[in-house]
């Protein structure tokens, strides 16, 4: 690899606010308001957001926090993101009791009742237990697959309440 492409890797192309928030918008109701205050950039196949703030013309391994992995269709959402912009979600959201929470804090996959995922499309979700945002759920066919990150997950424990 030549040292110019490199750089390239390292590059971030800011990108329009209005765009990233319809983005999020069409998935999941979050009003273009929300992301008032915060500048987005494009690196390789991730979405980056910072305050808004300029950035000097340096290389970066990384700025702000990671909101949306691209490289996939759908574009996900990063839980880290969920959990800032994810309380302002009116669709796609699904709303679980205490054992869903743990299986999905356990990085489970379980199926949920009709009334849980009443309002989902297909895709990925913003999955809440009591008010709180716990992440991102992939929700198809009945099914809840939690997308919670490896590191992130709680140790499996028979019989424990979370209540």
């Amino acid at each position: 690899m030549s040292p110019r492409s490199s750089r390239a890797r390292n590059v971030f192309e800011p990108l329009e606010r209005e765009a990233v928030a319809e983005i999020w918008n069409s998935r999941f109701a979050i009003p273009e308001s929300v992301f008032s205050g915060y500048n987005f950039f494009r690196k390789a196949r991730s979405i980056w957001a910072i305050s808004d703030s300029q950035l000097p013309g340096l290389s970066y391994e990384a700025i702000g926090m990671r909101i949306m992995n691209c490289k996939d269709r759908p574009w996900k959402p990063t839980t880290c993101a969920l959990q800032v912009f994810g309380l302002h979600a009116q669709k796609n959201t699904m709303h679980l009791q205490a054992g869903s929470a743990r299986l999905f804090l356990e990085g489970r996959t379980q199926e949920v009742d009709a009334a849980t995922a009443e309002q989902c499309e297909s895709g990925y979700v913003v999955v809440f237990y009591r008010g709180d945002v716990l992440g991102c759920g992939l929700y198809s066919h009945g099914k809840l697959v939690s997308q919670i990150p490896k590191e992130r997950r709680l140790a499996e424990r028979d019989g424990e309440d979370i209540s």
